[in-house]
């Protein structure tokens, strides 16, 4: 009985206790400035400590202070992403109302970097962001387009105008010759792949965060050394039910074409002077020069634009959802060319006690209809454009499609009777778990799987009636169906631990541990010989020794994974000095046995300038002034072959036996590309945070490239895939935007963002200086990718031939090869771009441009038309410039003088600005709609690359291979309008 009461009365004295220690208890309301609402979600924390809480839905809070802290010198600080935060001191009230006002403060922005989110003041590391109203309205399938411009240090490049085309995007320069260069691309903490954009809707981000230096990205370790784009979805906020539906319509030109090409009468005078290689009669002039076809408006149209998104986003205290779906259909300006996505999305999240979790998935289908580009197959029909006579028609009289006479296939008939089409399925999510530790306050466990899955099936109806069906197997067309399949994987177990201490310093330590697999694998078939009315399977004639019509079969598979362990540490005193630390070891499938395993590390420091006290006599002018300095390293394992580092086999026959050959050597040494990077810069605010302004120099060496070593003949290959060679990167980065001029009614405001880039090869194999590669050259000293062709030095005006210079710049008419010199760069050194917006009341106009310039392009399309031993084909205009007797002044030699094409006559600067967007926009004043249950309606209409400035002699000096071959399907050129409504 005795040890019963003491029990009791001991458990009676720490109930007690525990109530005496909770002390009082806080309470209020936070709202919004200027409008008075609930502001949910604001962080409520007791300064110096880790006690906190959070506002409900209707903006209200409840925080208890623990009885070892006295009240009266106690602050409670109120913090809100994009909210001005404040502190507020408790003395003796007990209640507290808060009403919050819109942050301008460059500094005070929460950046997300995939794994961790931190304040633009505590990052030390190169980060950009772009948010998601920039992207999300323009007209553009693949969003990665859409980027271009629109932050320092990152070049994007459309290679092609067809709907649904992925673009080239480089971080900082190219920093492998052999490897890959796209940057990593992070979907809601998942890997996803570069090359499928498309069956994605922008319309579901909520920003783009670019990370760019070694601080930055060295916690992706081996997957980061090309940079990271980290995509963050849309969510939820606690809340009544928000709807909106967007809906935009439009259409597509093809933009201005600067290759000009003869017209009728130019080329059958051309050819008369060429001694008439198809020997017109006078009644055939007569009759040809009636007709005067312009290809490129046989071939261009008018495309169609229509997309359409519905959303719903809401939620309580407890749990918030955002939920979407849209429909997205672009044909291009090219027949039988487009795109049809359907895409849904539900974001889901929720907590029950210390526990939070959620999902977050995407679904998507589309539908792509292509055609053939980037090559000088004659079969191609875009290259009918340049090469088809002005003088022929697609039809004749009867409508039936000509036969060409110089040979040509009927272009038209190319395009219109044979069909490539891709039904693309794509799905990305992940599932995550969280707990908040309470035995240890600070303390979060997290764990989050999730994936992306592509599945394409395409197929290829040859017409047995087209130049391509008569050149099948067989000689009666083909139908062929593939399928192709690749899954990511990505699982990431974490755990955190945050804490604050002597109200100066607060200390952030997470542990990761993370997996990675993709498994990719194809087939495809092609059955010959179709016959009847069937365009797909029923068609195919069998196959068999007598009627030759043999079906192809091919297939192919690979895998790959990577297994990390990694930490992050953040350090910060008085809110003002800023430490991080990263640390990571990865184990990738694709390295040799010896070196599968590899290290990175960096280690980034921040400095807030403004607050400092020497500072203070300039806070007037600059209201928020950060010092950053960082050094790291990341790694490169995206090599092209999954398995190059292995011991290969594959199947050989000898006398009519199967067996095995060789055919790779194993190189079990194989390892990262490792690429270092120093990075420091400044950031400032200034007009009371309004006008935001960054600088920075960066300085990345990549080492241990990815090149091919000589071999002895005696080991039976002639090289081995290895680890030698570096390639240097460095520049600088401005950027700028803000409010110029900002009123209650009137905003102007203004971006710029300018990289200089300048690539370097710093070493090669062993004591190679240089590496030649067609038109390209690889040297040491020089930028990669260098154009390495003999100067065109025009024509002899005496003779009509053509003048070269040598290598010691003496003028010459023989063409040597020897006299090859370094001409220029592809690689892009200057890019950037630069914007404006006005705004009054509900009235706004905003524009967009963005520019390249110092590359150097190798136009092969104009080399096809300006060759004269195509004289049987159409050919560009300044072929009617050519050198004679009477016209001895002209850059085009004489006919019969040789022709020769690895010259400077066919490089060109790359330089250009485009007028990327226009958007003139009108927000209706609610006093229309307000009680009908709208919140919001805007009516837009916006242009889309609407003008070009450049020299380029092609549709599109946008090339980011460096070399024009052929067949280009241009950007288009949109005009949309649009709705937007919310209920």
């Amino acid at each position: 009985m005795r040890k019963f009461v003491l029990m009791v009365f001991a458990l009676v004295l720490c109930l007690v206790e525990q109530v005496a220690a909770q002390g009082r208890t806080i309470s209020g309301t936070v709202t919004e400035q200027p409008a008075g609402t609930a502001l949910p979600g604001v962080s409520v924390i007791l300064k110096g400590t880790t006690t906190g809480v959070s506002t409900g839905v209707d903006g209200g809070y409840s925080i208890t202070i623990p009885a070892n802290v006295a009240p009266e010198s106690a602050t409670l600080i109120f913090r809100q992403i994009g909210m001005t935060t404040q502190e507020i001191v408790i003395g003796n009230k007990t209640s507290i109302n808060v009403s919050m006002s819109v942050d301008t403060r460059q500094l005070s922005e929460v950046v997300v970097t995939g794994y961790t989110t931190q304040t633009q003041r505590e990052v030390a590391g190169s980060v950009s962001t772009v948010k998601a109203e920039e992207i999300r309205h323009v007209p553009l399938a693949s969003f990665d387009q859409a980027l271009q411009g629109r932050a320092p240090g990152i070049l994007v490049q459309a290679n092609s105008g067809q709907p649904g085309a992925a673009a080239n995007v480089v971080i900082r320069g190219k920093g492998s010759l052999r490897g890959t260069n796209d940057p990593l691309y992070i979907m809601d903490g998942v890997q996803i792949s570069p090359t499928d954009f498309a069956t994605l809707n922008p319309a579901d981000f909520e920003s783009l965060t670019i990370l760019k230096d070694a601080s930055a990205t060295s916690i992706y370790g081996s997957r980061g050394a090309n940079g990271v784009v980290v995509i963050t979805t849309r969510k939820g906020i606690a809340g009544k039910t928000r709807i909106n539906y967007d809906v935009q319509y439009g259409f597509s030109k093809a933009p201005e074409n600067r290759l000009e090409v003869m017209n009728t009468e130019q080329k059958l005078q051309y050819e008369l002077q060429r001694g008439n290689p198809y020997d017109w009669t006078d009644e055939d002039l007569a009759r040809l020069r009636k007709v005067n076809t312009v290809w490129e408006d046989v071939f261009f149209k008018t495309g169609t634009t229509k997309n359409h998104t519905l959303s719903a986003s809401g939620g309580s205290e407890k749990t918030t959802y955002y939920l979407s779906g849209s429909l997205f259909d672009q044909t291009g300006t090219v027949p039988n060319t487009g795109l049809e996505r359907y895409t849904g999305r539900a974001n889901i999240e929720s907590s029950a006690g210390n526990f939070n979790y959620g999902l977050n998935s995407t679904f998507g289908y589309s539908e792509f209809t292509n055609t053939s580009e980037a090559n000088t197959g004659i079969a191609t029909p875009l290259n009918a454009i340049r090469w088809s006579n002005p003088y022929e028609t697609v039809y004749d009289e009867d409508g039936n499609y000509t036969q060409m006479v110089s040979g040509q296939p009927n272009a038209m008939q190319e395009l219109l009777e044979n069909k490539n089409l891709r039904q693309q399925m794509k799905a990305v999510g992940n599932i995550f778990v969280g707990y908040k530790a309470p035995f240890l306050e600070g303390l979060t466990l997290r764990t989050s799987w999730g994936g992306d899955y592509t599945g394409n099936e395409a197929t290829a109806f040859v017409n047995p009636n087209t130049y391509s069906g008569q050149f099948s197997t067989g000689g009666s067309g083909s139908f062929g169906r593939g399928y192709n399949r690749n899954f990511t994987y990505t699982g990431t177990t974490s755990a955190t631990y945050s804490t604050s201490f002597s109200a100066d310093h607060t200390l952030s330590v997470g542990l990761f541990n993370e997996v990675v697999n993709t498994k990719y694998s194809a087939f495809s078939f092609t059955g010959y010989g179709l016959g009847g009315a069937f365009q797909n399977e029923a068609g195919i004639t069998p196959g068999n020794a007598t009627n030759g019509y043999i079906p192809a079969v091919g297939g192919a598979g690979t895998e790959n994974a990577l297994l990390s362990y990694f930490t992050n540490i953040n350090y910060g005193f008085k809110d003002r000095y800023f430490l991080t630390l990263g640390a990571r070891r990865d184990g990738s499938s694709r390295f040799g046995a010896n070196k599968r395993y590899a290290n990175f590390g960096s280690i980034g420091f921040s400095w807030i300038l403004s607050d400092e006290a020497f500072f203070e006599g300039l806070t007037g002018v600059f209201n928020d002034v950060k010092f950053k300095i960082s050094y790291g390293s990341a790694g490169n394992q995206a090599l092209t072959d999954d398995f190059r580092s292995r011991e290969l086999f594959a199947r050989s026959v000898y006398a009519g036996i199967s067996g095995l050959s060789q055919a790779q050597l194993a190189n079990p040494d194989l390892q990262w590309e490792r690429k270092t990077t120093f990075n420091t810069g400044l950031e400032f605010a200034t007009l009371n945070g309004r006008l935001q302004a960054t600088a920075e120099f960066y300085n990345s060496v990549t080492s241990d490239l990815f090149l091919s070593r000589q071999l002895s003949r005696t080991t039976g290959f002639t090289n081995l895939l290895s680890n030698v060679g570096e390639l240097r990167n460095r520049g600088v980065e401005l950027a700028l935007n803000g409010d110029i001029i900002s009123t209650a009614d009137f905003t102007w405001s203004a971006n710029v963002s300018a990289t200089y880039n300048q690539n370097e090869v710093l070493s090669l194999v062993g004591d190679e200086e240089e590496m030649i590669e067609g038109l390209y050259i690889q040297r040491v000293g020089e930028p990669m990718n260098s154009l390495y062709v003999v100067r065109y030095a025009g024509v002899n005006p005496d003779n009509g031939n053509s003048q070269y210079f040598t290598k010691t710049g003496e003028i010459t008419e023989v063409y040597d090869p020897n006299d090859r010199v370094v001409v220029g760069s592809v690689e892009t050194p200057w890019f950037g771009g630069f914007g404006t917006s006005l705004r009054y009341k509900g009235l706004e106009l905003s524009t967009f441009f963005s520019f390249v310039t110092g590359n150097k392009l190798y136009n092969n399309d104009r080399a096809n038309v300006e060759h004269p031993q195509y004289l049987w084909d159409n050919l560009s205009t300044s072929m009617l410039n050519e050198w004679t007797p009477d016209n001895r002044i002209t850059d085009i030699p004489r006919p019969g003088n040789p022709f020769r094409s690895s010259t400077t006559r066919f490089v060109e600067d790359g330089d250009f600005l485009r007028l990327r967007n226009i958007n003139l926009s009108y927000e209706l004043p609610q006093s229309i709609y307000g009680g009908i249950g709208i919140s919001s309606i805007r009516l837009f209409a916006q242009g889309q690359n609407l003008k070009t400035w450049t020299d380029f002699k092609g549709f599109d000096p946008e090339v980011s291979t460096g070399s024009l071959v052929g067949a280009q399907y241009p950007a288009l050129r949109t005009v949309t309008f649009g709705l937007n409504v919310g209920f």
